[in-house]
């Protein structure tokens, strides 16, 4: 088994909001190499965002994201000898994207 740590789930964290950008809802998968492993996240997601207090800039209606909800994901890991488990888990993971 794969135990996913914390340099793991921050930099999936990041690819992840490169992928979502701006976006409301990101239904795709996010491809994390290293190596180690290479591995797999696929995810629907819906974002909900929330305004940005910026009173110097009023003509912009800057949002950030409040939460980030998971329709469906799997998140798969594969090795020089195949397809391993790991311990992947959206309640921790959620941390690293807020």
């Amino acid at each position: 088994m794969l135990t996913i740590n914390d340099n793991i789930y921050r930099q999936l964290a990041q690819l992840v909001l490169e992928a979502i950008g701006n976006n409301d809802y990101f239904n795709g998968t996010i491809e994390y190499d290293t190596d180690e492993f290479y591995s797999t996240l696929y995810v629907t997601l819906i974002i909900y965002r929330e305004p940005l207090d910026d009173p110097t800039d009023m003509t912009h209606n800057a949002t950030r994201i409040r939460d980030i909800v998971p329709i469906w994901w799997e998140y798969e890991v594969i090795q020089a000898n195949g397809p391993v488990m790991n311990d992947f888990s959206w309640r921790e993971f959620r941390d690293y994207l807020l």
